[in-house]
């Protein structure tokens, strides 16, 4: 090689090689936050006072359209942990649970541990707390306040009494105490110190952060509620979309049954209604403080610009809409959740209004963190998308609930429920342009056979081929 040609080579390469050297691995904040609808200002909610995930939104790229696998706890958050899809027999309900239905799946938790990242799951990250936590955390466990139930958190004398008593306690509560009365404020707590002694470390960080609210009860702090008129909220119709099989309703049984204040049949009377969705909006404003003032340390703690944050619902939430409460269902507002990434060196105040799956979450961040993606992992990049909003996203996506397989495009939604040997059921068909709330199924309408039929196809083809 020319003596020139030589030198040159050298500087090339060793200039790389202190580049590679001196560029730090980003850390990962990662929230997932539970039973959270895309009611937000960030999603054009102007009623809703969630100022520091919209402030979040606005630092990064916001995801309008993006789609969880299977709308119940477990298997939502298995299946994004994974990047594997639900199947009939994987992924199915909210006790589902990585270690018992695929132990050889590595979790994204666990990825990012193998290749030199300190791991750290503080409250809800599993719906089954203690899945994976000896190889996906660092320290082997995650971290609940103890003493506290990640569901049951009461702070009212004879809430609590109540619940020890009979093991049900009302669905909503009001308390005029401070946010750390709950586990909330403890968790956000606990996640600031916790950051302030990874910020000293060389080591990368990962770490997990699992609010509960606004899952039931609806409970949060008295200042929460003041932020809201009661009077405000309007009350949805009970009833199913017009032309709607009977099997696309279900009976609400985590509220009717888990709860001492809720029928146990019939519908939701309007004045608990009325409460039950004040107490959601409260919590819901409870945990974007707590979110705020993580955000505030990392600012604090100068991490910004070497952290990802990452932030979630685990699923939508059904507030009266079609009649029905919680989720469990493939209907919109169960399956759409707010997804938000800021990213080191991706362009700010962007929105994909494309379309996206949690399962892309798992190689999104493997990419981001420059390390490799196991081949579990099924879902597509969304890297191109962060750098430019304007990138095609996907031309489909696909969610499922037990009997019911879902496809959604642009124009249309598809839900096709299939019985024992494959046998079709019922079917769903919502023209998601033009009636986005899904008030009329067109499924049995002659001049929608052709869009049933294609959407058919291509439901039956991803179901073959699915891993």
């Amino acid at each position: 090689m020319p003596h020139n040609l030589l030198i040159l080579f050298l500087s090339v390469f060793f200039s790389a090689w202190t580049y590679a050297a001196d560029v730090k691995q980003p850390n990962v904040l990662f929230i997932m936050i539970d039973d959270l609808r895309v009611e937000l200002g960030a999603y054009g909610s102007e009623h809703v006072h969630s100022p520091n995930i919209d402030k979040l939104a606005d630092q990064g790229t916001r995801f309008a359209n993006a789609y969880v696998s299977v709308p119940v706890c477990g298997a939502s958050r298995a299946s994004l942990a994974t990047g594997m899809r639900p199947t009939p027999d994987r992924f199915r309900t909210y006790y589902s649970s990585v270690d018992k239905e695929v132990p050889e799946a590595v979790t994204l938790f666990e990825q990012f541990k193998n290749n030199g990242y300190h791991t750290v799951g503080y409250g809800k990250i599993f719906h089954q707390m203690r899945d994976t936590e000896r190889r996906s955390w660092s320290g082997g466990k995650v971290w609940n306040w103890r003493g506290v139930s990640q569901f049951k958190d009461y702070q009212l004398a004879e809430n609590i009494a109540l619940v020890k008593a009979t093991k049900k306690g009302p669905a909503t509560e009001m308390f005029d105490g401070p946010d750390n009365a709950y586990l909330g404020g403890k968790l956000a707590d606990k996640t600031m110190q916790t950051m302030t002694k990874l910020a000293k470390t060389k080591e990368p960080f990962f770490l997990a952060v699992g609010f509960t609210k606004p899952h039931l009860p609806f409970n949060a702090p008295k200042k929460y509620w003041d932020m809201y008129d009661p009077s405000q909220f309007e009350l949805s119709e009970n009833a199913l979309p017009e032309g709607a099989p009977q099997t696309a309703y279900h009976d609400f049984g985590e509220l009717r049954n888990g709860y001492s204040d809720t029928p146990k049949k019939g519908p939701v009377g309007d004045e608990l209604a009325r409460r039950l969705i004040h107490g959601y909006h409260a919590a819901v404003s409870y945990t974007d403080a707590q979110v705020g003032k993580i955000l505030a340390k990392v600012d604090a703690l100068g991490l910004r610009d070497d952290t990802i944050v990452v932030l979630m619902g685990d699923h939508g939430y059904i507030l009266g809409e079609h009649g029905l409460w919680c989720k469990h269902s493939t209907f919109d507002v169960a399956t759409r959740t707010p997804l938000i990434i800021r990213a080191p060196n991706m362009p700010d105040k962007q929105t994909v209004e494309g379309l996206v799956e949690f399962i892309d979450i798992f190689p999104t961040l493997t990419d981001l963190a420059n390390i490799p993606t196991p081949d579990q992992a099924v879902g597509m990049s969304l890297v191109e998308l962060l750098a430019d909003d304007s990138t095609p996203a996907k031309p489909a996506v696909f969610t499922r609930y037990h009997a019911a397989e879902a496809i959604r495009t642009e124009q249309y939604t598809l839900t096709q429920w299939f019985w024992k040997d494959n046998r079709k059921g019922p079917r769903m068909l919502y023209d998601n342009i033009n009636d986005p709330n899904e008030t009329k199924n067109l499924a049995e309408l002659p001049e929608y056979r052709a869009v049933v039929n294609d959407l058919g196809d291509q439901l039956a083809e991803y179901m073959a081929t699915r891993k």
